[in-house]
């Protein structure tokens, strides 16, 4: 009887057949997750792999001046797709003609973009800024942005950067497989950016920009009574345009490419620094414009009257230590018994000397910081300098060192360790023509924030008649005595010479004559001689006289170019202040060392002011 045999399979058939029971259960459990988990993420990529999004640009909001006209435009910039059908393709630039010759024949192969450009160039730079492309540093800060964006770098394009810009629009293809577009499926629209309006002046701006040529400085232009801010200036500047020519010129002019490159990086490496905004950045000692606040502090608290006195004997002496006042350093004279009309008028430092002593470093301070001096006005910008009021106890907690009266004496005439920057000056000069009612610096065609000190009328009135005589015989800002005077006799002969002589100062001021005060500013350390390097100042305020500057503009019919005649007519329809501060910072250089406001300052401001009152 045979016995049968049960044969076993092989151990490697086993293997076999566990590694494929394995493979087929890792199969079903990669189809579950294909189907069922993931099935609808893998269709909507399928369904995105079937479409091509291109988007759409959109123009980028507009900033506007003061009559609602443009500051800045946006250009639009045609090119050729070279290989249209394709998602990614290599483009031309095109003019405007070639432009439209191709959208009526071939619209399919056209894309656009836009240029920012500025019309007023570097007059207007660094309080409007520019734009510029998305760097790799900026998609490391924020990569939700597009290679093709463009941001604010700048001024009010960076303030305002998230309000002017634009929502992009797409348009929608289906592609092949070979990534080629089919055809157009859809579109979303875009969304256009939100346009900003300023107060400012771009044509008075121009003014001022023509008046600074090959000065380094600051201009300020500011509504005496809002605060609003005409123009707000910094020389020397940078052209705007620059950034846009160089974009466009690499694509199809090489030669001029090169031309932008060189002279854009001349401006980046500029030891002028032509991209600090000297006007609000900068911080300087104020030199004697500040008097104008010594003066009033000691008035409120009782430290001085109209009818103080102090004797100028050139000198002050203070134990071992002088202290002159400018007119005797510079010609060796004496002024003599000095009220504070003539201590204004003249810029006598003895007198402050004694005043900022009757009245006391830590009121000073107090009083200066009070009305926000030493601090930010808040103006729409970055990058502002809040300045320094020094006291006794700043100097002990910063420096270690004791507070002597030589720093009293410093402080009262605006030297020391002071700074203020032209913007901080122009605001305290607008408080104080504007009956002591302090508003906001501000770059928006808004209402201001103000708030009222309540000086004593009487003090105000006291400080803006030193202003008046600072611009008359026989006060410091010489550029002014022909103007006052003449105008001072026109106003005579069309009041009564009674009614003009019953003025006040402040209504001077309101018909056309103008209050200001000079600074000459030391800073830096001594030379050989012992003299230190100057600034130069003048701070300022005139009425918009609107009656006689339309009466002169007949004279100068078909004279005037085309921005002046845009802003008389402004001033005709009341679209201009009643009132304007008028601030300027002259700095010095190795060129010229010592910039004095009379002679370098002053000047400028007259220019400025021949322009607004018509005079040749």
């Amino acid at each position: 009887m045979s016995q049968k045999v049960k044969l076993s399979p092989p151990n490697s058939l086993w293997f076999f057949l566990w590694l494929l029971l394995v493979v087929f259960f890792l199969l079903w459990l990669r189809l579950i997750d294909i189907q069922l988990i993931k099935g609808q993420v893998f269709a909507d990529q399928a369904l995105q792999n079937r479409y091509f999004f291109k988007p759409y640009l959109a123009e980028r909001g507009v900033i506007l001046d003061r009559f609602a006209q443009p500051l800045v435009k946006n250009q639009q910039n045609y090119y050729r797709l070279l290989e249209p059908d394709q998602l990614y393709s290599d483009q031309e630039l095109l003019d405007h003609d070639q432009a439209l010759q191709l959208m009526a024949t071939a619209s399919a192969q056209l894309n656009v973009d836009f240029s920012r450009t500025y019309p007023f160039g570097s007059a207007l730079a660094h309080v409007l800024g520019y734009v510029s492309g998305v760097t790799a540093d900026d998609l490391l800060e924020n990569s939700r942005l597009d290679f093709d964006s463009q941001l604010g770098r700048m001024g009010l394009e960076r303030e305002f950067d998230d309000l002017l810009q634009s929502k992009k629009g797409q348009a929608i293809y289906e592609v092949n497989a070979l990534g080629q577009k089919q055809k157009l499926v859809g579109h979303q629209a875009p969304v256009l950016g939100r346009n900003l309006k300023t107060s400012l002046d771009p044509y008075l701006s121009q003014v001022a920009s023509q008046a600074m040529s090959g000065l380094t400085g600051a201009v300020v232009i500011m509504d005496a009574q809002t605060g609003q801010v005409l123009t707000l200036a910094s020389f020397p500047s940078f052209e705007p345009n620059l950034f846009e020519e160089l974009r466009l010129s690499k694509l199809n002019n090489p030669a001029q490419a090169a031309i932008a490159q060189h002279e854009l990086a001349q401006q980046l490496s500029s030891q002028q620094q032509v991209f600090f905004n000297r006007a609000l950045s900068g911080a300087y000692p104020p030199g004697s414009t500040f008097k104008l606040i010594t003066a009033l502090a000691a008035l409120e608290a009782g430290a001085v009257d109209k009818n103080t006195i102090v004797e100028d004997e050139g000198v002050l002496k203070v134990g071992d230590y002088e202290y002159a006042n400018w007119y005797y350093t510079q010609y060796g004279r004496v002024e003599g018994e000095v009220d504070l009309l003539k201590a204004i008028a003249r810029s006598n430092d003895i007198y402050f000397y004694k005043a900022t002593e009757w009245l006391g470093p830590e009121n000073l301070a107090n009083f200066a910081k009070d009305i926000g001096l030493g601090q930010l006005t808040g103006i729409e910008l970055s990058g502002e300098a809040p300045g320094l009021v020094p006291d006794p106890t700043w100097k002990e907690e910063t420096r270690g060192e004791q507070w002597y009266l030589g720093n009293t004496y410093h402080f009262g005439i605006g030297q020391g360790d002071l700074l203020l920057s032209p913007l901080q000056v122009a605001h305290f000069t607008q408080m104080l023509v504007n009956d002591g009612v302090s508003c906001q610096p501000s770059l928006l065609n808004e209402r201001q924030q103000c708030q009222d000190f309540a000086f004593q009328a009487e003090n105000l009135a006291l400080v803006l008649e030193g202003m008046l005589q600072v611009a008359e015989a026989g006060g410091t800002a010489f550029p002014f005595f022909d103007y006052n005077s003449d105008l001072a006799l026109i106003l005579s002969n069309r009041l009564g010479e009674d009614t003009f002589n019953s003025l006040t100062a402040a209504e001077k001021i309101e018909r056309g004559m103008l209050a200001g005060k000079t600074g000459t500013a030391e800073f830096g350390g001594a030379d050989e001689r012992g003299y230190r390097h100057t600034h130069a100042w003048f701070t300022a305020a005139i009425g918009l006289n609107k009656a006689l500057i339309l009466d002169r503009q007949q004279t100068y019919e078909g004279e005037l170019d085309a921005g002046h005649q845009l802003w008389l007519a402004a001033l005709k329809d009341n679209l201009l202040p009643e009132e304007l501060v008028i601030t300027v910072l002259v700095e010095s250089d190795d060129g010229v060392p010592y910039r004095e406001g009379s002679a370098d300052a002053a000047p400028v401001v007259r220019e400025i002011v021949d322009w607004l009152m018509l005079i040749d």
